[in-house]
């Protein structure tokens, strides 16, 4: 077939822009658009591309017919007309706006509060500027707990703060790389005015709201131009990390990293059969200031090794972790994937993931703070924290709390790793007279591992009013009360 090529490319050009003219595509914008997910260039739209795409298409179905028609006589030779193309419909279903995923990550727009007893709790303040620099947003927090009345502690909290008008102003802040120096104004001859019972927690305080923005761990305070500031007995004017003041005995990081062999549940052990592991977690519900993460084996049996690893989160690159994170590994599957959010302290997040047929928890904290792990034959027990007086190496008291009002019959639970087993406990009266004594055996004993124990106590009806519970074991060396805590209590 003999071809004019010059004037086949004159129509197919024609053709093509004919369609492109013709064709009214209604655009739908991109932030309504189902694909708001998924950014396209500046400047194109998912509908704008698809017009083109259709364009093109009746374009080429436009050449297709022109190329396989016979040549025409020559345009002085014929007819003139006008080749029409109606643009394609454009039809698509409503689209349901979907917000763009973000990387899951743990709220840092707090300030602190403190806890009888307890490391301070973080609470939300809603005008954080989330464009601001690091030292804008640190600023903020300081004003927000020493200046300003804005946020109200939350149940079971107070703060220390000085009296209004103490602290009158954030006058500067460095950050040397984990490092922030803060320069505060304050009023008169720099003196805090606060009571020797203020001072502890208000150092608190100050140093969990200054290093909470990611990547901060030290936080140095001064004030006026660059003096040391003193709270009470406390100078301020060294780097300060949460756990130089949280209250609890320091832990050391390169300490950490524990393992213990996989027990058997209740089925045959050893079997074939994959652990199918099931991951939850609390806070404040089995003692007051204790987070539990619990792995339970629901069926298989888990092999090899549980094992327990510390390390520094790093808060700048993973968004949704904490100050450190514990991780734990157990052998098996879990099929809860991700990461949950949880900002209640200590606990901020944990991430659930799989590798090599090891289910992988990373639990991110507030801070470094004493752990317990309890391992039972389906459970995988990680206590964290708890009420300072009531925690001690060997014996931590869950139940009751300090200056509970109990009747004279009440239930004691906690855990404990004890020699043999053996937890003992005593209550005195006022005039530290004992009134009951009794033991009770762990579920482990003689081993790194704590057991969980649970008693229950019935004192005589001429007990009333203030009581001291005190659980301990006795040294099989000497008999000396070993691990004792004190719990003061109110019987009714």
């Amino acid at each position: 077939m003999k071809t004019n090529e010059p004037r086949d490319d004159e129509i197919l050009g024609r053709a093509l822009s004919r369609a492109i003219e013709t064709l009214d595509a209604e655009e739908t914008p991109y932030e309504r658009s189902r694909l708001a997910v998924r950014p396209l260039k500046s400047g194109a739209s998912f509908w704008g591309i698809s017009a083109l795409a259709a364009s093109a298409a009746l374009a080429a179905i436009a050449v297709a017919t022109v190329l396989a028609t016979p040549a025409s006589p020559p345009a002085a030779e014929r007819p003139s007309s006008t080749l029409s193309l109606s643009p394609a419909p454009v039809t698509s279903s409503p689209a349901t706006a979907q917000p763009s995923p973000t990387a899951p990550t743990i709220d840092r727009d707090r300030i602190y509060f403190a806890r009888r007893d307890l490391p301070p709790i973080g609470v939300h303040i809603s005008d954080m500027r989330a464009d601001a620099d690091l030292a804008s947003r640190i600023a903020r927090r300081m004003a927000a707990l020493l200046i300003e009345d804005s946020v109200t502690p939350p149940p079971d909290a107070f703060t220390a703060r000085p009296g209004r008008g103490t602290v009158t102003a954030v006058a500067d802040v460095k950050i040397t790389n984990d490092i922030v120096r803060i320069d505060l104004g304050v009023t008169g001859n720099g003196d805090w005015n606060v009571r020797g019972v203020d001072a502890v927690p208000l150092r608190q305080q100050i140093v969990y709201t200054a290093t909470e923005e990611a990547g901060i761990r030290y936080v140095v305070i001064t004030q006026n131009g660059g003096q040391p500031a003193q709270i009470g007995p406390f100078s301020l004017g060294s780097p300060m990390s949460r756990e130089d003041v949280s209250g609890y005995t320091r832990v050391s990081p390169q300490l950490m990293g524990e393992s213990w062999p996989a027990e058997c549940g209740a089925s045959p052990c050893p079997t074939a059969a994959t652990a199918r592991l099931a991951s939850s977690y609390s806070v404040d519900t089995v003692g007051r200031g204790v987070a539990r993460f619990e792995v339970r084996i629901e069926s298989g049996q888990t092999t090899g090794t549980v094992n327990l690893d510390i390390r520094q989160g790093d808060e700048r690159k993973t968004p949704w972790t904490g100050k450190y994170i514990l991780e734990l590994n157990v052998r098996g599957t879990d099929p809860k994937q991700g990461i949950e959010i949880v900002d209640r302290a200590p606990l901020r997040s944990v991430r659930t993931g799989m590798l090599d047929g090891v289910a992988t928890y990373e639990i991110a904290l507030d801070d470094l703070r004493p752990w317990r792990v309890v391992m039972t034959g389906d459970r995988i027990i990680l206590d964290i924290g708890g009420a300072q007086p009531l925690v001690s190496d060997s014996v931590a008291v869950y139940s009751p709390s300090r200056g509970e009002t109990v009747g004279r019959q009440f239930t004691v639970g906690g855990v404990s790793r004890t020699f043999e087993a053996t937890t003992a406990w005593r209550v005195r009266d006022l005039s530290q007279r004992i009134v009951a004594t009794g033991v009770t055996t762990a579920t482990r004993g003689t081993s790194q591992i704590w057991g969980l124990y649970q008693f229950a106590v019935q004192l005589p009806s001429s007990v009333s009013g203030p009581v001291t519970l005190e659980v301990y074991w006795q040294s099989p060396r000497d008999g000396t009360d070993t691990g004792l805590v004190l719990v003061p209590l109110i019987i009714r």
